[in-house]
């Protein structure tokens, strides 16, 4: 009886040795996964920034345009037709209302 005790518990030491590992692996395997999810939903945060990034700049840029013609004569007076609808006098306004389908 005493080998078998014995066996029964070197079994239990290396299974339960083998548990331990087991788990530190698949603590390491879990920790490896979801550092590389990181790093790839920070690239494409990055992507994204990086449109965002080129579409602003495009905005910033068409603002600087308008605001070198904003104190022109021309572009005022194009302003005032079309947001506040006004003539130059003798001319007549007309305002169509409805869809092209009609």
């Amino acid at each position: 009886m005493g080998r078998t005790d014995r066996a029964r518990r070197r079994r239990f030491r290396v299974n339960r040795t083998r548990a331990i590992m087991a788990l530190i692996i698949a603590l390491v395997v879990g920790m490896f996964a979801l550092s590389v999810k990181n790093i790839i939903d920070l690239h494409q945060e990055r992507a994204q920034l990086k449109t965002e990034r080129e579409v602003l700049a495009n905005q910033k840029e068409d603002l600087e345009t308008e605001l070198k013609h904003i104190n022109e004569d021309n572009y005022i007076e194009e302003q005032a037709r079309t947001q506040l609808n006004m003539v130059m006098p003798g001319e007549k306004l007309y305002i169509v209302s409805g869809s092209e389908d009609e």
